[in-house]
């Protein structure tokens, strides 16, 4: 397993409570860190019987110095996808797309013992656009998989904003491939997936404008945070997205078990936040503060779930 020339990220987070560590590179590299599985007889030792209703779920070696590894035990009905294979669906159906793949950016996450994947492909800057403070959202193919049989393969079209690292996933390129590992899992779809996402992509585009040219009155912010953000996040996060809103800068709440609403929380102020204005004043900037929010939360189910619900939240500030 070379990784010569990757880039290992600081990014860092968990999925179920394991840690999941990132790299960046082309795909080729990125193809050279994903282990191979197969699927096996689930049995004590070599002369017991098997388990007529499991099958277990092994790591293949990498290289000379691993031994193949069990996963995880799953259902005789379930279909392993391998994750190179999940992968280099992804990319073929980019390239049917009509987008050059040379210098493409790719990232990839994996559990420790690689069951789990998150594999990130970046558009070239031709995709990428610019609201009117400057700072660029490029779009990306994001791709979770699990071979264990505890997550569904979940294949999506989101936007990174460059200044913050700020993920948000718009309604009009919302999950496309939700699909669970059984026999009617079919990763051949993965391509005509991505290509019908990029048709969608437009719609995204439309609606990042209209919230660009979207004033709000400051006043309906305290409401907004306290009702849809609270109801749908806790008081804690909605606290800071209020605040974000309100002064441009992230905050710790000094007394978690002060009374009162999410708005009326004491708070220390922290670090600003990147791009972020010193008052929100548009949709925009406060899609973004909830994207902020949202792309903090360490675990990455969370993560992608919260990033998934932002649409939802502004159009509750939109409606207010």
């Amino acid at each position: 397993m070379s990784e010569d020339m990757v880039e290992v990220l600081e990014e860092s987070g968990n999925w179920r409570a394991r840690e999941v560590t990132y790299w960046a590179g082309t795909w080729d590299q990125m193809a050279k860190l994903l282990p191979r599985f197969e699927t096996a007889d689930f049995r004590v030792g070599s002369e017991e019987p098997a388990n007529p209703y499991m099958r277990t779920v092994v790591r293949l070696p990498r290289n000379r110095l691993e031994q193949k590894m069990p996963v995880g035990t799953v259902s005789n009905t379930y279909t392993l996808a391998q994750h190179t294979d999940v992968g280099e669906k992804c990319i073929e159906g980019i390239r049917q797309a009509g987008v050059e793949l040379d210098g493409l950016r790719c990232e990839l996450g994996l559990t420790e013992l690689g069951e789990w994947m998150n594999l990130r492909l970046y558009f070239p800057k031709d995709y990428n656009h610019k609201p009117p403070d400057g700072n660029e959202l490029g779009l990306r193919v994001e791709c979770f998989n699990s071979v264990d049989g505890s997550s569904r393969l979940v294949i999506l079209l989101g936007w990174l904003r460059f200044v913050c690292s700020n993920g948000l996933v718009i309604g009009e390129t919302k999950t496309e491939l939700r699909d669970i590992h059984n026999q009617n899992l079919d990763v051949e779809r993965i391509p005509q997936i991505i290509r019908s996402g990029l048709v969608k992509v437009q719609g995204d585009l439309k609606r990042l404008r209209g919230w660009e040219n979207a004033a709000i009155e400051p006043g309906r912010l305290v409401a907004w945070a306290n009702k849809s953000v609270s109801e749908k996040w806790g008081k804690r996060a909605a606290c800071r997205v209020f605040h974000i809103c309100e002064s441009g800068h992230d905050v710790e709440i000094t007394d978690p078990f002060a009374a009162g609403e999410a708005t009326e929380k004491p708070v220390k102020q922290l670090v600003p936040v990147p791009g972020s204005p010193m008052a929100a004043k548009t949709l925009f900037d406060v899609s973004q503060a909830l994207s902020w929010v949202a792309t903090g939360r360490n675990s990455t189910d969370e993560r992608v779930e919260w990033q998934s619900q932002i649409t939802e939240l502004v159009g509750c500030l939109a409606k207010a």
